[in-house]
């Protein structure tokens, strides 16, 4: 496949590319709210601290976010056009829990926008498509807690530990955008490597990835 050039503010550098559509079918499974023990997998129960979003913030994907595919997805008949074209993905992952996590494995990192209007009520009209990076060098957001460093190994999470409330269980969730797939250093024995950091990033800084092979 040839090469992709983006003119996006997080770029991608002789990557290779893979078109995608949002899985609207994952949406439609999401539970209304989850509770506190079960975001954080300590134990379940506890108060209600997240909430369903909107189809529109959910399905908004901007470059440099990480994008996920569900393992075995093809066991279940997905009857829109995207599937047929394109690689069903989730950007976001409001309502899912860190047990959620071994159904879905590391699709790529989104290149090119996907902005969703409003819901009118009805659902949406079309499906929008939109590129992933799938292999060389990105520039993407440190959205975990904690800095990352040149050579630190990289995985994906839904929820990250280092972000904890009072008495050491899942922080409530305020009001705002809905929770992102987020990265932590990585376990050596873990599944879930996104790829390999190039530079220093303290929290909310941008930094210089290199893929791995997805």
């Amino acid at each position: 496949m040839q090469p992709l050039h983006t003119s996006h503010k997080t770029k991608s550098h002789n990557c290779c590319a893979l078109a995608c559509a949002v899985d609207s079918y994952e949406f439609a499974q999401l539970p209304d709210a989850v509770k506190s023990g079960d975001l954080d997998g300590v134990a379940a129960g506890g108060d209600e601290i997240e909430f369903k979003p909107h189809f529109h913030e959910w399905a908004t994907v901007l470059p440099g976010m990480i994008c996920l595919s569900r393992k075995a997805r093809n066991a279940t008949f997905r009857n829109y056009v995207a599937a047929e074209t394109a690689t069903p993905v989730i950007g976001c992952c409001a309502c899912l829990t860190k047990d959620d996590a071994k159904n879905f494995y590391f699709a790529g990192v989104c290149r090119s926008k996907t902005v969703r209007p409003i819901d009118d009520g009805v659902g949406p009209q079309t499906d929008e498509f939109f590129t992933l990076a799938i292999g060389g060098m990105v520039t993407m957001l440190n959205n975990s807690k904690t800095p990352v460093f040149p050579g630190d190994m990289l995985e994906w999470c839904f929820y990250n530990e280092e972000s904890k409330g009072d008495g050491n269980r899942a922080a409530k969730r305020t009001k705002g955008n809905p929770r992102r797939i987020g990265i932590k250093i990585a376990s050596p024995t873990s599944e879930r490597v996104i790829g390999r950091c190039l530079s220093f990033a303290k929290s909310m800084d941008t930094f210089d990835l290199l893929l791995k092979s997805c």
